[in-house]
């Protein structure tokens, strides 16, 4: 039985939770702790919950077999509340281990969003935070304020509103201008498929996250930015493919992750293409 190729182990962040599944919270806990027994669970992050959410988690959690260790948590932190999220860092064990924040900000207000991305640069020595940030905070800088302070970038790649997707030349400014600034980043929203597909029902144009990879890949190579775009809009199957297997896999440095609510989806996307186990 083949393993999980490297450069996927902890890629699929387990936000079960989240739009579009909704999972309530006791299924979404038992599911992912049932999990452990798939041998193809390396390929699994953790879980996602909303800060609101931690309390049900854990005591859903304490009644499970946790003999593998508790259930690893990245906790989705409201803008302001980067404090709450620390302090529950303390208080869900043994159940439950928050193992990163992925803390939101306040776009309306640049001083403010400014302010929150100060204070999330000095919870770094206790945990690894996320920053989340739009598109227009990107533009107005955002990057250079985490750049050098050991935060990472948390990105939109999707959403229920057709705008909510960035186009491959939008997102590739994103990605390269996190690669130049040497941030780490983890995506969300709108990424089922490892290729670039538009949905039937929705007619919405979701990002593959292979698409992204390949495109990582090449702004850490320095590749120019059309080619960056070209590979988020490539929908070639067979060529997507064969640059994946080909792949060392250091793309895995600056794309860490994404979450997603369905960990299958991806990797039966990744099945068809024969990059991942059957």
């Amino acid at each position: 039985m083949r393993e999980v190729p490297e450069q996927f182990i902890g890629f699929f962040d387990d936000a079960a939770t989240f739009p579009p599944g909704l999972a309530p919270v006791d299924r979404a806990v038992r599911d992912h702790v049932a999990r452990r027994s798939d041998p193809f669970v390396t390929a699994v992050g953790p879980a996602v919950h909303a800060l609101a959410d931690l309390p049900r988690a854990r005591a859903v959690a304490a009644g499970l077999d946790l003999s593998g260790g508790p259930v690893e948590v990245c906790v989705v932190t409201p803008a302001g509340a980067l404090h709450e999220a620390l302090e529950a860092r303390d208080e869900v064990g043994p159940e439950l281990a928050v193992v990163a924040v992925e803390l939101k900000t306040d776009p309306s207000d640049r001083a403010v969003w400014t302010e929150q991305v100060r204070a999330a640069a000095g919870a770094v020595a206790q945990i690894p935070v996320y920053v989340e940030l739009t598109a227009g905070q990107v533009a107005d800088g955002a990057l250079d304020l985490l750049a050098g302070t050991g935060l990472d970038l948390k990105y939109r790649t999707g959403g229920i509103e057709a705008h909510l997707f960035p186009t491959p030349e939008q997102l590739g400014e994103v990605l390269a201008a996190a690669v130049a600034a040497d941030l780490s980043f983890k995506l969300t929203a709108g990424l089922h498929e490892a290729i670039r597909y538009t949905n039937a029902t929705t007619g919405f144009t979701h990002h593959g996250f292979l698409n992204i990879a390949l495109a990582t890949e090449a702004a850490r190579t320095g590749e120019s930015a059309g080619q960056v775009a070209a590979w988020l809009a490539e929908t070639d199957p067979d060529r997507l493919a064969g640059a994946t297997a080909a792949s060392d896999g250091r793309w895995r440095e600056s794309f860490r992750s994404f979450g997603t609510c369905s960990v299958s989806e991806p990797a039966d996307s990744l099945r068809r293409l024969q990059l991942f186990p059957s």
